[in-house]
């Protein structure tokens, strides 16, 4: 999931290995567990008196979790027979480090931080999708932006350059890896630099950047332009998977039933989400969540919500780990989603 690195490095500062940034940022995810399981072990509290399921779920306090929110505040997880609660997390990693940890059932994050725990040894179950990414033809909600006058086209123009990301190692920086191979490009010339996201599109324009990797809203930014959505033309005719919910296998196995409720729940929620009679109302709930404006919302680029998971752009982002150097094993996507969670 994007995060904001706390403590930018400056553009001169070397790169470390894909990979040991990778084990490093999942590591510093785990360290977090033992104080995630100090706020207490949740279990999946179905209440012996046929009352509903409780089942808490990690939240980044992000605009575009509106999926769980509709569906909280508009009572279908009650229908459903789950009460589901929200618990803070710093980021992907630390969500999965409180679900083996037992401070939540469910973490919110992202396939490729998923797909490393689980090839280092971490039991998962991907449950449902959050949000995905454009696939072409359709509206970008991400940008690769340089200056105006940059004459950087595409991916193969990155070579040598500094490229600012929000996260070293995040999956932001591997969607542009991949990006940068798919143009014929080798990622390993491109210098990568963490940012946070108010700042990449003022870096490039002002030149401290040669690039950055941000939302679309930023190319409004003045003296910066896209050069397309590293997404949309890493997945081309696929919707990649961007975030979703991630419990541990035990957890998951055991709890079928309200997993499959939970999946349920989730497509209902998007069904409204994505009236545009409810649109107002959406951006609402999505403002009070994360701290923004609702009218400035409204006007942003979406990511498409759906909540089953497409395995052939599950199976395209467990073999870019691979082709990016992240992982030498092919993450196992059969095991990792549950059919019941499969489109």
């Amino acid at each position: 999931m994007p995060t904001t690195a706390s403590t930018p490095p400056s553009p001169g500062r070397t790169r470390p290995s894909r990979r040991s940034m990778a084990a490093r940022l999942f590591a510093a995810g785990a360290a977090t567990v033992l104080a995630a399981s100090a706020c207490g072990s949740p279990g999946a509290a179905s209440g012996g008196d046929g009352g509903p399921t409780t089942v808490k779920v990690t939240t980044l306090s992000l605009c575009n979790e509106i999926s769980v929110l509709w569906a909280q505040k508009k009572g279908i997880f009650e229908k459903n027979g789950l009460n589901v609660e929200l618990v803070k997390a710093g980021g992907g990693a630390a969500g999965i480090a409180a679900v083996q940890g037992g401070s939540a059932n469910l973490a919110f994050t992202n396939p490729f931080s998923t797909m490393l725990a689980m090839n280092s040894g971490v039991s998962l179950r991907w449950v449902a999708t959050a949000y995905g990414t454009p696939k072409e033809g359709e509206t970008p909600s991400n940008a690769i932006l340089v200056k105006e006058d940059s004459s950087i086209e595409d991916g193969k123009d990155l070579h040598g350059k500094t490229v600012a990301v929000n996260e070293l190692g995040g999956i932001n920086q591997i969607i542009v890896q991949q990006f940068v191979t798919d143009a014929g490009g080798d990622p390993s010339k491109v210098k990568f630099v963490a940012l946070p996201f108010a700042e990449l599109a003022p870096a490039v324009a002002s030149g401290k950047v040669d690039a950055s990797q941000a939302p679309e809203q930023y190319s409004n930014t003045e003296g910066v332009r896209s050069i397309g959505d590293p997404y949309m033309k890493v997945g081309k005719d696929k919707h990649l998977v961007f975030a979703g919910y991630v419990g541990t296998a035990d957890y998951v196995d055991e709890n079928t039933e309200s997993m499959k409720k939970f999946v349920e729940s989730l497509k209902e929620a998007n069904t409204a989400i994505n009236d545009e009679a409810n649109q107002d109302e959406k951006y609402e709930i999505e403002a009070e969540h994360c701290g923004q404006d609702a009218e400035k919302l409204a006007k942003d680029p979406e990511n498409p919500y759906f909540a089953d998971v497409p395995m052939d752009a599950m199976k395209q982002m467990a073999q870019i780990l691979v082709d990016q150097k992240q992982t030498d094993k092919l993450p196992d996507v059969e095991k990792l989603v549950p059919e019941y969670s499969r489109r």
